[in-house]
């Protein structure tokens, strides 16, 4: 990395081990880095066993968190626009990176498939 000009910053940096170990630190580029047992990288939770549970637990709960919120907007919107943005927001969160998931187990889409029904439940009197 130093041949190139760039410089580790070990403050904002871990390291993600695929296999269980016992290691708690790692050596990288002159940086002692904590190993962690999972990480966030551009909004995408990853695991050390790349179960990506973690990150359909946090997209459900983000959709969840933002579907909530509009309810307090609710009463202002008509039943068409709230369905609308809705569908719209929690559907902005499920396909961000869903590739990922080509794979995981059911039970990691459980976990989502609560979001998906949520906005479905609405009605005119929410």
């Amino acid at each position: 990395m130093t041949k190139n000009g760039l410089q580790l910053n070990a403050d904002k940096s871990v390291v993600l081990l695929g296999t269980p170990t016992n290691v708690t630190t790692v050596d990288v580029a002159g940086s002692t880095l904590p190993v962690a047992s999972k990480l966030k990288s551009l909004g995408v939770t990853i695991d050390s066993n790349l179960r990506f549970d973690c990150h359909a637990r946090n997209v459900a709960k983000a959709c969840n968190f933002h579907t909530r919120a509009l309810r307090h907007v609710r009463n202002l919107l008509t039943d068409d626009v709230a369905q609308s943005v809705a569908c719209s927001i929690v559907a902005s969160r499920l396909d961000y990176c869903n590739a990922l998931l080509s794979g995981a187990p059911a039970a990691t889409f459980d976990k989502l498939q609560g979001a998906v029904a949520a906005p479905s439940t609405w009605n005119s009197t929410s």
